[in-house]
């Protein structure tokens, strides 16, 4: 059944009077507010909104993340770059726009990662429910010995390219399995278990052997804190858009 005329262009009115009161409406709202309700694309398109991005992140790093990421994000060992493009969580890198990796660290800080500070029926395998959480256990607690975890020291030299002990390597076989559920079937990690890939030439904790070996031998449990009850909505969400736009290069 066919509209006529008068009604498509009656409805047609109706729709540009709609989007018109909305977007003054929205254009009316304070900047913190219209940050919130804008995707990534309309901030980085509004030079305002831009700037106020740029300014309310920038402060909140100085105040709140450079004690451990640094005044530019890179971060230190046992700290992550933030700006690298390199994601241990929320991100995979296959997404097709801009607004699922920003809510995806929006929601890192604002749960932070291994938070354990709630209540006993929040907490969901040992930590709060909402909070990113993993475990990089110390396999020389679980009963392997300094051979075996000296052999899988070779296998992530020889992983991330470089020279290693290709009998070790070999020897490694037997155990390397059980790397498989966090960082990959292929070792290029997995994001939803904030597991990091081993073929690269990036290292949360260090790539020299010692590090490695310490890091497999007695694992490792990193924490970054919560943010919701510290920082409001604007202040996450510009942190979000920046470290997102960095990542990028914008």
């Amino acid at each position: 059944m066919r509209l006529p005329i008068t009604r498509l262009a009656a409805a047609a009115s109706f729709f540009a009077f709609a989007i018109g009161l909305s977007n003054v409406v929205w254009s009316q709202g304070s900047p913190a507010e219209r940050v919130i309700n804008a995707s990534p694309y309309v901030i980085n398109a509004d030079e305002a909104l831009g700037n106020y991005v740029r300014t309310t992140a920038e402060a909140a790093i100085g105040e709140h993340c450079a004690g451990c990421h640094g005044a530019d994000l890179t971060g230190q060992p046992g700290v992550p770059n933030l700006i690298d493009y390199d994601w241990l969580w929320g991100v995979t890198g296959m997404e097709t726009n801009d607004v699922a990796p920003v809510m995806a660290i929006q929601q890192t800080m604002l749960y932070g990662v291994r938070n354990r500070d709630c209540p006993e029926d929040q907490m969901s395998y040992g930590a709060c429910s909402d909070t990113r959480y993993s475990e990089m256990p110390g396999y020389g607690q679980l009963g392997f010995t300094e051979d075996q975890v000296n052999d899988l020291v070779e296998w992530v030299v020889d992983l991330s390219g470089g020279e290693a002990d290709a009998a070790a390597v070999e020897r490694a076989q037997a155990t390397s399995g059980i790397c498989a559920e966090c960082h990959g079937a292929d070792s290029y990690g997995y994001v939803p278990y904030g597991g990091p890939g081993l073929r690269d030439d990036i290292w949360l904790y260090g790539g020299d052997r010692d590090t490695i070996y310490d890091v497999i031998y007695n694992g490792r449990l990193g924490e970054c804190p919560p943010w919701a009850d510290t920082l409001d909505a604007a202040t996450i969400k510009s942190l979000a858009v920046y470290i997102w736009n960095t990542s990028l290069g914008l």
